[in-house]
């Protein structure tokens, strides 16, 4: 099973969850159980300025890359100013705001795992009532924050990636054996602390591809520049910025840079890939079935 779509033919609405607690803030839904997913939660969010979410937790953890414009984000009793290339992980249960007190909107990718409940199903989003002590007092946002290289506190899960800091390719070592061309920044996942799902930055080159495989997790992909040719259980698509995809466990899929320019996007896991043979490649087993067959 998979999906393929273009990110503006999403509806951009305030979920119902957020009606009663938030300003300006919109979603995008691109990939959930309408995508045929069971495991992913991925989505556009988009705070305008002057907007902000009051404190709040998930019962489901959180990964974000921040595309374009200023956000705060509080944490606990910290606060973070994050800009275009940072990236955080949110934990289940963290308690945590939103904020925009800049002139320009905010938008980010949001990768959710578990996938979050269709509106109508059980709630896993819950907000701070009125009065609660600490940095969630009256269920305000946080209103300033830090920007990451001033130091991030001990627990707290962010980063920073842009394509600023790929190096050159005759710099590189291939990120994967089967695909030499390939550069690959793991930018959340178990070694960064959590537990549900991975989020990383990829690039092809010109020309590079990846071989018919599959896995035992589901996979999306956010197309942030150039144009890949992609194959999904044997139909084929051209993705360009701005599209999304996403395979879920057992597609088999390749991808391939058809275009004069590296293709960039952001991809997830969930759930976080098995500690071996994580992927299946198709011409491999062929090969080893001939062996074995004779």
């Amino acid at each position: 099973m998979h999906y393929y779509g273009k990110s503006t033919d999403s509806p951009v609405v305030t979920p119902a969850a957020y009606r009663d607690h938030s300003h300006g803030y919109t979603q995008s839904q691109l990939i959930n159980h309408t995508s045929g997913s069971v495991h992913t939660g991925t989505s556009l969010n988009f705070l305008e300025p002057g907007g902000s979410v009051a404190p709040h937790v998930h019962s489901f953890e959180v990964g974000i890359y921040i595309l374009e414009g200023e956000v705060i984000l509080g944490l606990g009793d910290r606060a973070y100013a994050l800009v275009a290339g940072d990236y955080a992980a949110i934990k289940v249960g963290t308690p945590h705001s939103w904020s925009n007190v800049s002139s320009t909107p905010a938008r980010w990718l949001r990768m959710a795992a578990p996938q979050p409940k269709p509106e109508g199903k059980e709630r896993d989003t819950f907000f701070f009532k009125s009065g609660t002590a600490g940095f969630v007092k009256a269920g305000i946002a946080a209103a300033q924050g830090k920007p990451l290289s001033a130091g991030i506190a001990e627990g707290d899960l962010l980063g920073h990636f842009d394509v600023s800091e790929i190096p050159p390719v005759d710099q590189r070592t291939s990120a994967i054996a089967a695909a030499p061309g390939v550069f690959l920044k793991w930018m959340i996942d178990e070694k960064f602390g959590a537990r549900h799902h991975r989020l990383l930055f990829i690039e092809y080159q010109p020309g590079v591809g990846i071989p018919l495989h599959d896995h035992t997790f589901e996979e999306s992909y956010f197309i942030l520049s150039g144009e890949i040719e992609a194959v999904m259980d044997g139909q084929r698509y051209l993705a360009k910025a701005g599209d999304v995809l996403w395979t879920s466990v057992g597609c088999v899929h390749s991808f391939t840079n058809i275009g004069t320019e590296p293709v960039r996007w952001i991809e997830t896991f969930a759930p976080q890939p098995p500690a071996e043979n994580v992927f299946r490649f198709m011409a491999e087993w062929e090969k080893k079935a001939k062996e074995i067959e004779g």
